[in-house]
């Protein structure tokens, strides 16, 4: 073999092995706390004391009919963007919920739209076009996301859970949204 087929080689070996180019630093602030986590409560809090979030007086909506148990939020600034996290776990019945939302003020949608579907690995399941509101439906499968259509969703929650992220615009914020339901 020659030296210019090794070099090749190499080459395409180490671009297989190496991780995927990080996000934009709004992105990735949410992945850390928001996406590594699957929505986890505990896990939110533990990554948002590791991370330098630090405490604000902020609510944020939970879902009607669910009993709250636990809220967080917490605030953090990644260059011009001021970010601000609500986090709730609860229950309605027997089914565990759990969101944790990242607004981050002002950040373009454009940038954090392509990184999540980098990180999720498919394209949005919905595209509301006259908003610019996306969505995305997944379970976790041997560490990979995979999209699920809404009859896997029974399936999903009662497995690894059910994960909806979304991504909407109020102005000029983003708002990164991720709600995980687990039975």
């Amino acid at each position: 073999m020659n030296t210019r087929k090794i070099c090749l080689a190499t080459a395409v070996v180490a671009a297989i092995a190496a991780p995927a180019a990080a996000g934009t630093p709004v992105f990735e602030a949410f992945r850390k706390v928001c996406g590594d986590t699957h929505a986890d409560y505990a896990s939110i809090v533990s990554a948002l004391n590791t991370n330098g979030w630090k405490q604000v007086d902020t609510k944020g909506s939970t879902m009607e009919g669910v009993k709250v148990t636990d809220s967080i939020s917490r605030g953090l600034t990644v260059g011009e963007s001021h970010l601000t996290l609500f986090a709730w776990r609860g229950a309605k019945g027997d089914v565990q919920i759990s969101a944790c939302t990242v607004r981050a003020s002002p950040a373009k949608s454009d940038p954090l739209k392509a990184d999540a579907r980098t990180w999720t690995g498919f394209d949005p399941q919905s595209v509301d076009a006259q908003s610019g509101r996306i969505g995305y439906q997944f379970t976790d499968d041997a560490d990979a996301h995979r999209a699920l259509a809404k009859t896997d969703y029974d399936a999903a929650a009662a497995g690894a859970g059910l994960e909806l992220m979304t991504l909407s615009t109020d102005g000029s914020d983003t708002i990164l949204d991720l709600l995980k339901i687990k039975k």
